[in-house]
């Protein structure tokens, strides 16, 4: 009886083993089925760019891209197909969608507001998927456009400076930028800067020889600066690296000298 027991323990199947077998048996149909829904919405998308673009040739309305861009986006919107979504390249018809139509006009307004968002959250999108569906040149080629809004300008600038950080091995990290930042000559009491601000006064220069009303008053622009090179922090420094005991007593007698001269204006009047 108990040789008879050991047996049947042998050959009995164990229960946990059949339920891992199972769960693997439906976790493969579920990745078949995931293929096979991205799969076929891929080919639908690109047979709508197809449809759209031969519309914008014989001049009539480019809809069916509008048509399918619910469905489109309820499949973009599951992050448990993002691995279906790179093995079927499903962002090639993403980029079909964003190129511009035979006339040069771009895709609808609806699409880009759907599409640069959504893009933004898809974080496993990386350089070899951008490789394989083409997205990044269309992606750059919206922050050149002069016709494209702003908001969707932003959303590419974003999307390239993000998807460039590994390819130029540059941190994600605020802390981690590295600011260049100006040289002062302080023996020549002068300003060490770059090339580029050398032009910006050379520029400046050629400007006011152009001018024909050289003493004419403008009322002033406010206006926010864009710097290729910070300045350089002088907190703590006084200006021409004077002591700091002079420059105050300085300060003390121009102030000295400002009161009185009120006085003065004032007895006048």
């Amino acid at each position: 009886m108990r040789l008879d027991m050991q047996f049947e323990a042998i050959l009995k199947p164990k229960k946990g083993s059949r339920q891992k077998r199972k769960r693997k048996d439906d976790d493969d149909v579920l990745d078949r089925y995931a293929d096979e829904e991205v799969s076929r919405l891929r080919e639908a998308m690109l047979a709508a760019a197809a449809d759209d673009e031969q519309a914008n040739r014989e001049k009539l309305p480019a809809t069916s891209k509008l048509r399918l861009l619910p469905q489109v986006m309820e499949v973009l919107r599951k992050t448990s197909l993002a691995q279906s979504i790179i093995d079927n390249n499903l962002l090639e018809g993403v980029c079909k969608w964003l190129e511009p139509l035979p006339d040069k006009s771009l895709p609808a307004l609806d699409i880009q507001k759907e599409f640069f968002p959504m893009l933004k959250k898809m974080e496993f999108i990386d350089t070899n998927v951008l490789k394989e569906s083409k997205l990044g040149r269309v992606i750059l080629f919206y922050t050149k456009c002069k016709r494209v809004t702003p908001d969707i300008q932003r959303a590419a600038n974003d999307l390239v400076s993000i998807w460039s950080r590994p390819i130029i091995k540059r941190s994600a990290s605020y802390r981690d930028r590295v600011i260049p930042t100006a040289q002062t000559d302080v023996e020549g009491q002068g300003v060490r800067t770059g090339e580029r601000l050398n032009a910006i006064l050379a520029r400046a220069r050629e400007t006011d020889k152009n001018r024909v009303r050289k003493n004419a008053v403008a009322i002033p622009q406010s206006q926010l600066g864009s710097y290729t090179v910070a300045p350089r922090s002088n907190a703590g420094m006084s200006r021409s690296n004077v002591p700091v005991d002079v420059d105050i007593q300085r300060r003390k007698q121009n102030a000295e000298r400002l009161k009185s001269l009120t006085r003065k204006m004032t007895a006048k009047s």
